[in-house]
């Protein structure tokens, strides 16, 4: 198989996911290469994405619409262009329900536009096309081959429909004016900077909000996710081994049900699937399982996956913890702000330096010791590497309360709906006190790191004790061990006290947890009882 070798590429839309991390791959490992990258920057596109080619003398980033005949044609002419990836596209299947016009405009004439510039020009060498595996639509779920590259093709959404219409633009031209055409199906696609419309994305954010994941359906559709870099690997592959004409399926054999992604990354984040998943309505269709076969072996790759799917979604959770806050930290400090980087206090769990009721509270200097979630890691590790930063401010809040008793995510809230809690004496955040005084400190400009609790600890009994007497007389609980509440939740949860004397210096009239709770949240709640 002879290996092509392009000297100066086009790419389409490589602001945007799956194209900027080709075009980054391709910048890194091929220096010699010219790379013109070609994006209308939509909303779904960043240029953010392409900050690792940044510095590169082979890349040029030009802001236009793959529609603009008379930008296309100038563009090829003039920076010689012999080879094209063309990524760019509309891509979200719940939109294409809303505005399919769009879809049309953007997936079916912007590819006729480039496949027109280049029969034109006459000078393109490959043109390569990324399609979708949608465009074959529903699989049997049983079925024990996937759609192979001439399965007929059967779309089902407009979205799909409208990759299957710019399909048969590039065969068209791939045959009537002998276009060097190379079409690829590819699976669903995950990895760091994948806008947040996405499935996996979505579900992460979502989670670490603590907010509810929703699922079209009952969530038994089946699709095969390819971790990004797996993907941009494919396509370095294609590019030098492809051969024209051919179409290549760019999947796996590994498939998930949507339902058991939602669970996947409820487990990442400490949560129960039983509480945090909500069924929606499902869209007007909905695969239920689209199943291409695994890639391009004709191509000269394995089509094994090389990035495992638990370790690729703590890559993910990672990229959206530390990643994110060291980019904004580094955005404040080029502007001279100060970061209020609110963190959290579940890092830390008693241990024999600091025991439960013994009133030694963990300190801004003590090193994280709890490892029972990757959540807790992650948040420990940005702690770590904002200690770099001198322009900021971390507040380790814990169990945050206010006096909103309706809100799901107030620790009163949640504890006061289950029918059986532990009864460990924890350091606690009362929000209404709390929130004035971050403002207070950034007005100070306080730096570092601070406990950002209210003095003291209260443990669930008390807690539920103020709220039978100010809230519910006929208030009921009881209590379970450690050893039974570890056979109901998902993972280890923290327990500790934090040490406020920092906190307390600088602002003597901060109450204690117990002040606080009775003052901002039970007596503005508290109900009158006839007697």
């Amino acid at each position: 198989m002879a290996t092509y070798t392009p000297k100066n590429i086009l790419i389409t839309g490589a602001a945007g996911f799956i194209a900027s991390h080709v075009a980054n791959r391709l910048i890194r490992n091929y220096p010699d290469y010219k790379i013109v990258v070609l994006d209308k920057l939509d909303y779904c596109s960043n240029l953010k994405n392409l900050l690792p080619s940044k510095s590169s003398p082979s890349i040029k980033f030009v802001k236009g619409d793959i529609g603009s005949a008379d930008l296309v044609n100038y563009l090829l002419i003039t920076e010689s262009i012999d080879t094209i990836m063309h990524f760019a596209a509309q891509t979200h299947v719940d939109n294409s329900f809303g505005n399919s016009f769009e879809f049309t405009k953007n997936n079916i004439y912007g590819t006729h536009v480039l496949l027109e510039a280049c029969k034109v020009t006459g000078q393109i060498r490959r043109f390569i096309h990324v399609s979708t595996d949608e465009v074959y639509g529903e699989t049997d779920e049983d079925a024990v081959v996937g759609n192979h590259e001439a399965s007929q093709l059967l779309p089902t959404n407009p979205y799909s429909a409208t990759k299957a219409g710019a399909e048969m633009l590039v065969m068209a031209y791939g045959r009537s004016y002998g276009l060097p055409v190379i079409t690829t199906r590819g699976n669903n696609v995950y990895g760091p900077n994948q806008f947040p419309e996405k499935l996996i994305p979505k579900f992460i954010l979502l989670a670490m909000q603590g907010k509810p994941l929703p699922i079209h359906g009952d969530g038994s559709n089946v699709r095969s996710y390819l971790y990004c870099e797996d993907v941009a690997e494919a396509f370095e592959v294609i590019l030098h081994k492809g051969e024209v004409g051919h179409v290549y399926n760019i999947g796996t054999k590994k498939e998930r049900r949507v339902i058991d992604v939602a669970k996947d990354i409820c487990r990442l984040f400490s949560m129960d699937p039983e509480t945090s998943i909500k069924f929606v309505e499902n869209r007007p269709f909905n695969d239920q399982s689209v199943k291409p076969t695994h890639v391009f072996n004709a191509a000269g790759v394995t089509g094994r996956p090389n990035v495992d799917w638990c370790e690729s979604h703590k890559t993910e959770t990672i990229r959206t913890n530390v990643a994110g806050t060291l980019t904004l930290a580094d955005v404040c400090r080029e502007h001279g702000l100060l970061m209020m980087n609110f963190a959290t206090g579940c890092i830390f769990e008693y241990d024999a330096a600091h025991p439960e009721g013994s009133g030694i509270g963990f300190t801004e200097e003590d090193k994280p010791n709890f490892t029972g979630s990757f959540y807790s890691k992650t948040k420990a590790m940005v702690e770590e590497l904002l200690k770099e930063y001198d322009n900021v401010c971390t507040l380790r809040v814990r169990m945050p309360i206010s006096s909103d008793l309706n809100n799901p995510r107030n620790f009163i809230t949640k504890i006061s709906r289950y029918s059986k809690v532990v009864n460990i004496p924890n350091s606690m955040t009362v929000l209404d006190e709390l929130l004035p005084i971050s403002i207070e400190m950034a007005k100070r400009n306080l730096r570092g790191i601070w406990n950002f609790t209210n003095p003291g600890v209260v443990s669930h009994n008390e807690i539920l004790e103020m709220y039978k007497q100010y809230i519910d007389p006929d208030f009921k609980w009881a209590n379970f061990t450690l050893e039974e509440q570890a056979k109901v939740i998902v993972a280890p949860r923290s327990n500790n006290e934090m040490d406020g004397t920092k906190l307390k210096k600088e602002f003597p009239e901060l109450l204690s947890i117990k002040e606080s709770l009775i003052k901002y949240v039970f007596e503005p709640n508290k109900k009158n009882f006839a007697v």
